[in-house]
């Protein structure tokens, strides 16, 4: 094997002492010698130049053992910043993180997305470089772009695939966009978005194997396996809504018939309840809103039997539909992202019970069930920023 170049070897020490400091700051070089097996002169060099380059910083001392007191380190958080967007039909959602993840400005602002992919590149950007001046962040601190969309992506290429919601197909949007606003661009399914924030800085830090399934218009997941996103053969896998569920069944708004989402995605809800009350209303995805579902919701809670068995069979269909992903990846935990204002807790207890009764023998076991009840498009739009700071953090190997 011919030697490693220096210049590499120098940065995958780097990108270690990085991720050790991210993960177990405050921290001295001391205890980074001991995590890393790197020398004590390689890690005081590498840290001087990190915190010249204002990427880490000193944060006080350690106590005393008898000799000099150590220096702590952290991850310098306004060493640089991350813009994520996640784009919606008629707006897009922005927010600005720091090297610690968390959002120092926030905005949302219309933009007529939907059917118009021909304008998007052009009103996207506009949109970015406005957003960046009235977050009042130096340009030149900005370290890129994440693009949060429905739908599946070719992560390589930073193409929309398909997104129904914004009916958009093989739209490119990586490249135009790093052209347009120079810096790097990366673009993936909004919901591997929201899971590379889970991983980073949420509920999946402490989990190696995971899923995150969202609630809400669709029927989203994203899949983590050995800390890392799993994405398939051809990068577009790990479509839980697209599962099917009944033959010859609804219609879903991807074209096939008895998709899991026609079911339990909000439309879905909304019309299983109007086939409980023998009103076979078909509504359409993006047809229900958030007042279709807290009306039901007011009616199931009043004592309503057509609007309560809806949540009841819902909760039954999804129950069925994890046992499936539970029986398929063994993971050792469900993140379960109950949308916008989603009324999941009608959800739970059927959902719990389909869960158990289904999974294959011991699949279920010190299984962890994570349920958050509302996110916001700023959630969305955070997680896309953590496409760059993932990237970021991650080792020059893999680039």
């Amino acid at each position: 094997m011919q030697p490693m170049d220096r210049r590499l070897m120098r940065e995958i020490n780097q990108n270690m002492l990085l991720n050790l400091i991210r993960a177990y700051a405050p921290i001295s070089r001391t205890e980074l010698k001991k995590l890393s097996g790197l020398s004590l002169g390689t890690i005081v060099g590498i840290t001087a130049a990190l915190i010249e380059q204002q990427l880490v910083r000193e944060v006080g001392v350690a106590e005393s053992t008898g000799g000099r007191k150590a220096g702590l380190l952290e991850i310098a958080p306004g060493g640089g910043y991350v813009i994520g967007i996640d784009l919606r039909e008629q707006l897009i959602a922005g927010t600005v993180l720091n090297l610690h993840g968390i959002v120092v400005y926030e905005d949302t602002w219309p933009a007529p997305l939907r059917n118009n992919a021909t304008q998007a590149i052009g009103l996207i950007a506009a949109g970015v470089e406005q957003f960046i001046e009235r977050s009042r962040v130096a340009r030149e601190k900005v370290i890129g772009l994440g693009c949060g969309i429905s739908g599946p992506v070719n992560v390589q290429e930073g193409v929309s695939v398909d997104s129904w919601i914004l009916d958009w197909h093989n739209v490119e949007l990586g490249k135009p966009l790093a052209e347009a606003l120079d810096m790097p661009v990366f673009v993936d399914n909004a919901v591997n978005c929201l899971a590379s924030y889970e991983k980073l800085y949420g509920h999946g830090r402490r989990f190696h194997d995971f899923l995150l399934v969202t609630l809400g218009r669709g029927l989203g997941m994203a899949v983590v396996i050995r800390d890392d996103l799993f994405r398939g053969a051809q990068g577009l896998g790990a479509e839980f809504g697209h599962i099917p569920f009944e033959v010859d069944g609804r219609l879903c708004e991807c074209g096939n018939r008895g998709c899991l989402e026609a079911y339990i995605a909000d439309h879905g809800i909304v019309t299983t309840y109007h086939e409980l009350c023998a009103d076979p209303v078909v509504v359409k995805a993006g047809e229900a809103n958030i007042a279709d579902i807290n009306e039901l919701y007011r009616r199931a809670k009043e004592g309503g039997r057509c609007a309560a068995r809806a949540f009841e069979l819902t909760g039954e269909r999804l129950g069925t539909g994890l046992a499936t992903l539970v029986n398929l990846f063994n993971p050792q935990c469900i993140i379960l992202n109950g949308g916008e204002e989603h009324r999941i807790d009608l959800l739970l207890e059927p959902m719990h019970a389909a869960l158990e009764k289904r999974i294959f023998s011991q699949l279920g076991r010190d299984l962890s069930m994570i349920v958050e009840q509302e996110t916001t498009p700023i959630n969305w739009a955070r997680g896309a920023g953590c496409l760059v700071l993932r990237d970021f953090f991650s080792s020059p190997v893999n680039a």
